[in-house]
C-alpha cells in the first residue's frame, strides 16, 4: 500500500475504531468485591480483617470489632465491580450503634442493575464449639445452599463456606445438584451432604473436571476460583480456645469410577477427608497470615492439626461416630496470651474426595456430616 492509500485509509480506520469504542457495552455488574476497614484497624479482631473479601453470596456484611469501638462514627470503604457506584458513598461516616443496619445500594455502570447490601457492626462473637447444621438459605439467585450459624440472635454468614460459588460458574443445575447441600435426614435433624460432581465441559476444558463437595470454616474467593482454585479457599476464623479433639458423625459412599485431573479413568477407590487446624494468623513481622488450599497442612504457621486417620475412614450407609485428637505441629505450643488476643485462626475442612484438590476422585462420592463438636482443653475429660 502506497502512502496515499495509507492516508486515505486512516480516517476510515479511525472512524471504525471510534464506532467500536462507542458501541462497547457498559458493565452490568453491581457488586461489592471488598470491604476496606483500615480506619477500624485498632478495633478489628485480626490484621487480616482490614481487607474483607465480599463473596457473591453475601448480601449481609457483618463487621466484628472489639469492645470499646465507637460505632456511631464508622466509615467502611468498598471496592466495587468496574464502573459501579454506591450509595451512601464509600468512606462516608455512618452510625452503626445499637445494632443499626446501614443499607448500601450498588448501581452498575450501565444503570440497569442494582444490588443492596445490609452492613452492620457487631462486637466480636466467639465461634461456637458445636455445629448441628440446621440453618441454611438459598443464595440471592436461588441456585445453591448457604450454611450459617445463629449466635445470640445474629445470623453469621461469614463462618462456613463451600465451593458452590465456583461450581456455579460451570453449571446451571438446581440447588440439589450442587456439590454441597443441606439435607433433612441427618443423624439428628438436618445434616450436610457433600457430593463429588462432574464440572461439565467448561470445567473439564479448564483442567478442573470434577468438583468435590466441601465445607470449611473460612472464605471462598470466587474471583480466584478459575485462576487458582486452591488459593480461592481460605481457611480459618479467629478462635479463643485451645482445641483438644474433634468429634461428630458421618456416612460415606465412594463413587463408582476414579478419574484423574484430566478426567481419565484410573484404578483405585475414592476416599474422603476430615481435618481441623489451628494456626498463627500473623507472622513474626506482624503481617496477616491466612492459610488456603495450597498450604493448610504444611505451613510453618501451623500449630495444631487433627486429621481423621485412614484406618478410621469407613464406607458406610449407617451413621458412624468419629473422634480424633489434635497434635502439635512444627514443634509449637499454644501461647495463652496470644490466644486471648485473637492471635490464632481455627479451621475445619470436610471433602467428599480426599485428592480433590488436584481434581482426582470419583463422581458420585457422597460424604454426610452432622453434629460436629470441637472439644477444647477446658471441656476435655
Amino acid at each position: 500500500m502506497n502512502i496515499k492509500n495509507i492516508l486515505l485509509a486512516f480516517p476510515v480506520m479511525a472512524f471504525t475504531m471510534v464506532g467500536c469504542i462507542q458501541d462497547e457495552p457498559l458493565e452490568s455488574e453491581a457488586d461489592i468485591l471488598q470491604c476496606k476497614l483500615s480506619g477500624d484497624k485498632e478495633y478489628l479482631i485480626t490484621k487480616a480483617d482490614t481487607l474483607m473479601e465480599v463473596t457473591s453470596i453475601m448480601n449481609n456484611i457483618t463487621i466484628f470489632v472489639k469492645q470499646g469501638c465507637d460505632l456511631t462514627k464508622r466509615a467502611p470503604e468498598f471496592v466495587l465491580t468496574k464502573g459501579a457506584t454506591i450509595s451512601p458513598k464509600s468512606g462516608s461516616v455512618q452510625d452503626f450503634s445499637d445494632n443499626k443496619e446501614v443499607i448500601y445500594t450498588v448501581t452498575s455502570e450501565s444503570g440497569e442493575w442494582k444490588r443492596t447490601y445490609h452492613v452492620t457492626y457487631r462486637c466480636a462473637v466467639s465461634l461456637p464449639t458445636h455445629f448441628s447444621f440446621e440453618n441454611y438459605m438459598l443464595n440471592e439467585s436461588n441456585k445453591y445452599h448457604i450454611i450459617y450459624e445463629v449466635v445470640d440472635g445474629v445470623d453469621i454468614m461469614s463462618w462456613w463456606n463451600t465451593g458452590n460459588p465456583g461450581f456455579c460458574l460451570a453449571s446451571s443445575v438446581g440447588p440439589e445438584g450442587y456439590p454441597t447441600v443441606v439435607v433433612e435426614d441427618g443423624y439428628k435433624g438436618r445434616a450436610i451432604k457433600m457430593t463429588t460432581r462432574f464440572a461439565g465441559s467448561f470445567g473439564k476444558a479448564a483442567g478442573m473436571p470434577i468438583a468435590p463437595g466441601n465445607l470449611f470454616l473460612g472464605t471462598f474467593n470466587v474471583q480466584q476460583a478459575l485462576k487458582s482454585p486452591l488459593s480461592a479457599t481460605r481457611f480459618g476464623v479467629p478462635f479463643l480456645q485451645e482445641p483438644d479433639s474433634i468429634v461428630g458423625w458421618y456416612k460415606y459412599k465412594p463413587g463408582p469410577k476414579m478419574t484423574d485431573g484430566k478426567y481419565r479413568e484410573i484404578d483405585g477407590t475414592d476416599d474422603f477427608n476430615i481435618y481441623a487446624i489451628l494456626y498463627e494468623n500473623t507472622d513474626k513481622d506482624g503481617n496477616a497470615v491466612m492459610l488456603d488450599g495450597t498450604n493448610s497442612l504444611n505451613s510453618e504457621h501451623l500449630v495444631l492439626l487433627a486429621q481423621m486417620p485412614a484406618s478410621d475412614r469407613k464406607n458406610t450407609d449407617e451413621w458412624l461416630r468419629f473422634s480424633f485428637p489434635f497434635k502439635a505441629m512444627n514443634g509449637k505450643k499454644v501461647d495463652k496470651d496470644r490466644l486471648q488476643k485473637y492471635g490464632y485462626n481455627f479451621g475445619i475442612v470436610f471433602s467428599s474426595s480426599l485428592k480433590g484438590d488436584d481434581f482426582t476422585g470419583a463422581v458420585g462420592s457422597e460424604l454426610y456430616v452432622d453434629e460436629v463438636e470441637i472439644v477444647c482443653k477446658e471441656t476435655a475429660n
